[in-house]
């Protein structure tokens, strides 16, 4: 698997599915029984990983085998009885921890395509993100890349998104890449109103929307340095909205306005 564009078709990360006995030997680096999916990491005394969770009733779930440096996951187990589906949705989480080697991260947001800009519209579950960037896609012809994550890559300098083929429940997602050109933290507003957060402020925003790890570590501490790098380096505005297309009218001006 490969970054998703011509340039970057250089295999990144490996997947293999293989039966090897499975073990918790290692030493347990994060997890717990409380998640509504019990999910555990172990380190082994080889530097791998074994990433394992267990079914709702505790009985036996998935097992993947990481290598030291995040580039190989084999599938050991399955036993979700899901083909596949569970196994998928799995490796998109580890892929969005896998990628922080790679000068990359991925926020919780919509990754839009539009008269050339890229934009990223990140907000926590619920506030309204796909409401508002379908109107985007439904009234200005803008093209969704991703309508649940965003995939961001800093390469030559230059950062871009890219799609992924996880997108959440929004099922939208396109083989394409993108340079970023401003980030919008969305909010639900009583007025439609905009504007520009500081270096600091942006970087604690999107700190909010990343998918890092939640074990302290080398990946973790990336993770939270590209929020900054990306806060520093791109114009980030926050955006109070109601559901109506004069809010896409109104923060279009306003990308214009930063982004000419």
């Amino acid at each position: 698997m490969a970054f998703y564009h011509p340039e970057e078709q250089t295999a990144d990360f490996r997947f293999f599915i293989a039966e090897q006995e499975t073990d918790d030997s290692g030493t347990l680096l994060w997890g717990s029984e409380e998640f509504s999916i019990p999910t555990f990491l172990y380190q082994r005394n080889s530097g791998q990983f074994d990433w394992i969770t267990r079914q709702k009733d505790r009985s036996p779930g998935m097992s993947f085998r990481i290598s030291n440096d995040w580039t190989q996951f084999v599938l050991y187990q399955d036993h979700t009885g899901s083909k596949g589906e569970r196994a998928f949705r799995e490796f998109g989480s580890l892929f969005s921890y896998a990628v922080l080697n790679y000068h990359a991260c991925v926020l919780h947001g919509v990754v839009m395509e539009y008269d050339g800009m890229g934009i990223l519209v990140v907000a926590a579950a619920g506030t309204g993100k796909t409401t508002h960037t379908r109107m985007w896609r439904d009234y200005k012809n803008a093209l969704i890349l991703n309508g649940d994550r965003c995939l961001c890559r800093k390469k030559d300098g230059v950062w871009y998104a890219y799609g992924m083929p996880w997108s959440g429940s929004s099922g939208e997602y396109i083989n394409r890449r993108v340079p970023i050109s401003c980030i919008i933290n969305l909010n639900r507003g009583s007025e439609n109103t905009v504007y520009p957060l500081s270096t600091f402020d942006g970087s604690i925003r999107l700190m909010q929307r990343i998918f890092a790890p939640a074990w302290p570590g080398q990946l973790q501490n990336q993770g939270f340095t590209y929020c900054e790098e990306l806060a520093s380096e791109l114009p980030i505005l926050d955006f109070y909205c109601k559901p109506d297309p004069e809010s896409a009218d109104i923060l279009e001006k306003a990308i214009r306005c930063i982004c000419r």
